[in-house]
Parts: structure tokens; C-alpha cells; sequence
């Protein structure tokens, strides 16, 4: 018995020994778990390194269905990553709700707020369209502002067929009507005024017709800035003012002669005072010179 003592304490004292290099390595933990006591229940905290921190806040402001279920899809991802259990997940659903988004949790039951399968549904029935038909979204389609006409063409043309129409390759009368459609919520009046007299008969043409307008626009961009940088520098420095030139009138006094004594007094007066005008360039040399 004393044997089997010792024998259990020394293996305790090597599975535990700091010291021992020869231990096994254990596989790195993915997950660190800290108690804390309370007077009814243990709340178990887990401190992790995860995808979950590269997670963006959701404000819900611009109301885009199609960004709130990329949003909610990432987050979705990276729960199953980490392995998180229901009550994390809600919990860090609501850390990343901030704005409207917030406060249309805080309405919720907490009967819901704590249920992740009933929270994930009531996020995606009021930001992602759940439960709405195809064909509603696509009706309902409008172009964003931060998108190009041939970007929102693209995701129509999407939406069109989640709803199962034929927008490529039904008869004439339906993709007109996707033109027409598309021509209709695009918000531009000048491009869709363009649209309407090239009288487009499909997606495919519309396409061909904004990729060519999205390349005038941005070969006018590049002659626009290269002009611009080009008269920035043609253009020379202003040369300095040359100084203004100032005259001044001298008053010489001229003594009479006994020849002009018998002249009569008005040429006497024109003789008496000569004005001679000198230039201000010569007087003003000679007063630097001094």
C-alpha cells in the first residue's frame, strides 16, 4: 500500500512538473473558460481569439436587403467557426447591433432575444426580406446610390431570377419588360431618357450599352485630369511689373536779349518761361547713381 502511495505521487508530480520538457504538448485551445460565482447560477465567460472580432457593426440604416444577408451570413459562418453555443450567440448578435438596429432589439421579447433560432428569424424577417416572395424583392428593386447603372442591372437581373422570370431567355414581351422595369427604378432621368429612345429589347443589349457608357465616362475622366495637370503647368508665373514712369516739369528762367525786346509781349511771355519736360527714367537713374 505504502509502494502504490508513493508510485500515484510521483506520477502526479511528473504529469504537473513545469520542468519536464519530455511532457506531450497538449493541442492548442481554442477556447479559454473562466467562473464566475454568483449567488443563483455559474455564468461561464469564454475569452477567445476568433473570426467573431472581425466582425462590422450593423447599423441597419440603409435598409439593403442584400448587405444585411451578406452581414448576417458572415456571422453567421463564423459562429459555426467557433463553435459558439446559442446563448453566445445572441449575445454577440446584440454586441453587434448599434443605431435603429439596437433599438429594434431592445423591443424585442426576451422570450426572443434569448432563443437564437427565433432571434435569427425575426433579424431576417425585418432586414433580409425573409418571408417576402421573389417576386416581391425584384418589384421592389430599386438602384443604390453608392452603385452603377451596370452594377444594378447585374443584381436585377438576380432578383429576377430568384423570382423564375425570363429575363434572358424568355420571348420578347418578358425581357422587355425587365428593361422596362429596370429603366424605371434606375433613378437617373437622363440615362433612362438615353434608354428609352435606344429602345432597347433585352438585358443583353442594356448591358452592352452601359459598359460602353461606364468606359466614355471614365476615358472623360482621365482627359479631364490630364488637362488640367497640363495647364498647371503651362502656365507661366506672371512677370513683374516694370515701374511706372513718372514726369516731372521743370521751369527754366531764360534772361531777356536786346533781339527779343522788340518783340511784342506775347512772344516776350512765350520766351521768358521755357517748361522743358525730362523723363522720369533719366531723373530717377541719376538719383540712384547718388
Amino acid at each position: 500500500m505504502e509502494s502504490a502511495g508513493s508510485d500515484d505521487l510521483e506520477r502526479i508530480q511528473w504529469e504537473y512538473d513545469p520542468d519536464d520538457l519530455d511532457l506531450p504538448t497538449a493541442a492548442p485551445a481554442a477556447v479559454a473558460t473562466a467562473a464566475v460565482g454568483s449567488s443563483e447560477s455559474t455564468l461561464i465567460q469564454r475569452v477567445r481569439i476568433s473570426a467573431i472580432s472581425d466582425l462590422k457593426e450593423f447599423t441597419g440604416k440603409d435598409q439593403d436587403e442584400d448587405r444585411a444577408r451578406a452581414w448576417i451570413n458572415k456571422v453567421k459562418s463564423s459562429f459555426m467557426r467557433d463553435q459558439a453555443s446559442d446563448e453566445e450567440k445572441c449575445l454577440t448578435l446584440a454586441d453587434l447591433l448599434s443605431g435603429p438596429a439596437k433599438n429594434w432589439y431592445r423591443q424585442l421579447p426576451r422570450s426572443t432575444r434569448n432563443k437564437w433560432t427565433e432571434l435569427l428569424k425575426s433579424f431576417q424577417i425585418q432586414y433580409c426580406g425573409f418571408g417576402i416572395s421573389d417576386a416581391r424583392q425584384y418589384y421592389q428593386a430599386r438602384k443604390r446610390s453608392d452603385e452603377s447603372a451596370l452594377e444594378y442591372l447585374h443584381r436585377l437581373n438576380v432578383a429576377g431570377l430568384r423570382a423564375r422570370l425570363k429575363v434572358k431567355d424568355g420571348g420578347t414581351k418578358e425581357r422587355k419588360e425587365h428593361v422596362d422595369h429596370f429603366i424605371e427604378t434606375l433613378g437617373d432621368p437622363e440615362l433612362a431618357n438615353r434608354s428609352t429612345l435606344l429602345r432597347l429589347s433585352d438585358a443583353d443589349d442594356l448591358e452592352e450599352v452601359l459598359r460602353a457608357l461606364d468606359r466614355a465616362k471614365r476615358r472623360q475622366k482621365k482627359s479631364t485630369a490630364g488637362s488640367s495637370r497640363y495647364r498647371q503647368k503651362a502656365s507661366p508665373s506672371p512677370a513683374p511689373a516694370a515701374p511706372a514712369k513718372q514726369v516731372r516739369a521743370i521751369q527754366i528762367q531764360v534772361p531777356d536779349s536786346e533781339s527779343d525786346s522788340s518783340s511784342d509781349g506775347s512772344d516776350s511771355d512765350r520766351d521768358e518761361h521755357r517748361r522743358f519736360y525730362l523723363a522720369a527714367s533719366d531723373e530717377h537713374s541719376r538719383l540712384e547713381k547718388s
